[in-house]
């Protein structure tokens, strides 16, 4: 095996090096000339790595974990306290049932409706100019949070927008400005509470009909001894249903380009039924969506033939790995017939051909649980997009910035629907 080749990022180039964004670890990649590499800012090292060989062997738990590889930075914001995400083998097996239970196709069915239904009512009152970031805010919380069982009619607009833009700020927070990571902060833990307040009441006050809802599963999910997750902890596992699905107002946003900058409109239009899986799935390869994942190696690995020590901090290249040019063809372009008649088999069979959301078997990996509520969510803004409503396009800046994230075009998405 071949010892992996470093390279040292200096203070004077952080900048440089922040503003690849998304890129960053592909140029790291390209200075080394090597598909793995090792990185040493100041005094922490970490090895990158990207491709399908690299994602087969990152989510193999006998080969990897998560405990204590999630930068605290990013469980203050993103993840929470003692999630499932920082969870390793019966533990997190243990914990993932709770989420993968809730997944089931009746349930599916049942979110797809309410999104379905939310949606048309959102668009049937909107009249002019606006942005699709802001529409998929708002309908993705209100439709999970229904999903869930939550009832919102309670809670005034001002308070439901607040909690909608909260589950966004927990993301942009992770690793962006200390502002955004501070604010992050303060809105999970505004979050939180809130979560927390709902699993109380649901202990208090169960429903009977409702124990296969996220929010009642979670208010009576137990740990490998039996007893009742803490509060703090359930509350976390609950807001990990509702922030990824109301993070994908970002795929939303890039729908629109997707759709009117990259001019997939007219193709998707003429065979929407043939097209309109294969269109997602491009989708969700195509664009930046979670950059990279963390893991810490379990014992010596080797990985593209290049040596990763045991305890080594190990970094999945997400992106990357959805652009390889080893195994992808041309993936700098968008294809809206890549995965034409293989849709059913990369969503639901496939484990490391496409990672958007992870990669490996969902019950026992970390793979994420949301992956089937992507797929339906995308549907609904797609079929309404595309099929049922009319709109014109605005000029605007459809520039998606690399350095951001998430990131999303500069616009928003503007589009403008006739009276």
């Amino acid at each position: 095996m071949q010892q992996v080749p470093e390279t040292k990022i200096k203070l004077t180039n952080v900048k440089e090096m922040f503003d690849k964004g998304y890129n960053l670890l592909g140029e790291l990649r390209k200075e080394a000339d090597s598909p793995v590499v090792k990185g040493k800012f100041l005094t922490k090292e970490f090895i990158t790595v990207y491709g399908e060989e690299a994602a087969r062997k990152f989510y193999d738990p006998t080969k990897f974990k998560r405990e204590g590889a999630m930068p605290k930075p990013i469980i203050k914001t993103l993840f929470g306290e003692k999630g499932v995400q920082t969870l390793d083998g019966k533990a997190h097996q243990h914990r993932k049932n709770y989420f993968m239970d809730l997944m089931t196709p009746e349930r599916m069915d049942d979110y797809r409706k309410i999104l379905d239904r939310n949606l048309t009512e959102k668009l049937d009152t909107i009249h002019g100019e606006f942005e699709l970031f802001d529409i998929a805010n708002d309908v993705l919380f209100k439709s999970i949070t229904e999903w869930s069982g939550i009832n919102l009619s309670e809670y005034n607009e001002e308070k439901i927008e607040q909690l909608a833009n909260d589950q966004i700020s927990m993301i942009s927070g992770a690793v962006t400005s200390p502002k955004d990571h501070l604010k992050g902060i303060a809105d999970r833990k505004e979050s939180e509470e809130w979560a927390q307040e709902l699993i109380k009441e649901a202990r208090k006050n169960p429903v009977p009909g409702k124990e296969k809802l996220a929010l009642y599963t979670f208010a009576q999910a137990k740990d490998l001894d039996g007893e009742l997750l803490p509060v703090e902890v359930a509350a976390v596992e609950l807001l990990n249903i509702i922030r990824p699905t109301v993070a994908l107002t970002v795929w939303i946003a890039l729908m629109g380009h997707a759709l009117f900058e990259e001019n997939q409109y007219s193709k998707l239009k003429a065979d929407f039924d043939r097209l309109q899986d294969s269109f997602i799935e491009e989708m969700r390869r195509y664009y930046p969506f979670f950059p990279m994942l963390p893991a810490i190696a379990i014992d010596d690995v080797e990985i593209d033939g290049y040596h990763i020590p045991k305890d080594s901090w190990v970094i999945l290249d997400l992106y990357g790995t959805n652009h390889d040019v080893r195994t992808i063809d041309h993936p700098g372009s968008f294809d809206i017939t890549r995965y034409e008649g293989r849709t059913k088999e990369i969503s639901y069979e496939e484990e490391y051909e496409m990672i958007a959301q992870g990669g490996g078997k969902f019950r026992e990996m970390h793979r994420c649980a949301g992956e089937w509520i992507t797929l339906h969510s995308l549907r609904v803004f797609s079929e309404h997009l595309v099929n049922k409503y009319n709109f014109t396009v605005p000029e605007q800046d459809w520039r998606i910035p690399m350095n951001q994230f998430p990131t999303y075009p500069n616009s928003k998405g503007l589009l403008f629907k006739e009276d």
